[in-house]
């Protein structure tokens, strides 16, 4: 009868057990371990390099921006006017302290003889009036600012100051032997001293 071939065969007859299928497995997760820890090795291995790598290329890249090179015409041909006008503006400063100094000295040269003249009016009014005591104070006084004058006149001037100074000297001397004729020597003085003050107006 055909019973027999409707059987099923005994369980496990023709299924692989576990350990057939382990020992399958096993070299394959082997194999993938092994491929991993490689992998890890590497990994391990060439990360330091590479974060080496991205340290170094800005640091080249930064040296280089830094040290970029500046055109050298630029330099060379661009010019300097400070160490010529410098000198210049201290020459010219000097020079108009120079020219303020000698305008000084020329008003206060102007001033002393101005003030010989205002003695002198005194002078003439002491003369009219016979006070010689007063006229050889005024004249002493006269002197006195011509002096002044002298001191601050420029060179040229000082030589007719030396002149005015002599004249007056001569009538303080005369003023008590000869007084005829003071009148007209004062007069005398005072065209001179107006001269010279007019002459360097």
């Amino acid at each position: 009868m055909s019973s027999g071939s409707g059987e099923s065969p005994p369980p496990g007859a023709h299924q692989p057990s576990a350990a057939h299928l382990l020992r399958a497995a096993l070299p394959h997760a082997i194999t993938a371990l092994v491929a991993v820890v490689l992998t890890l090795s590497i990994q391990r291995l060439l990360l330091p390099e590479a974060s080496r790598q991205p340290l170094t290329t800005p640091q080249i890249a930064s040296i280089t921006l830094v040290s970029s090179p500046v055109p050298t015409s630029a330099i060379s041909t661009a010019p300097s006017p400070q160490p010529t006008e410098a000198p210049l503006a201290a020459a010219l400063t000097r020079q108009e302290l120079i020219d303020l100094r000698a305008q000084d000295e020329r008003l206060w040269a102007a001033m002393y003889l101005m003030r010989a003249l205002h003695h002198l009016t005194d002078a003439e009014t002491s003369l009219r009036v016979n006070d010689f005591a007063r006229v050889e104070q005024t004249l002493a006084a006269i002197d006195e600012a011509l002096a002044q004058a002298y001191v601050r006149a420029a060179e040229a001037d000082r030589d007719p100051i030396t002149q005015i100074r002599y004249d007056v000297g001569s009538i303080r001397e005369d003023l008590y032997l000869r007084p005829e004729g003071m009148d007209i020597r004062l007069a005398r003085v005072r065209q001179s001293i107006m001269t010279l003050i007019e002459a360097r107006r």
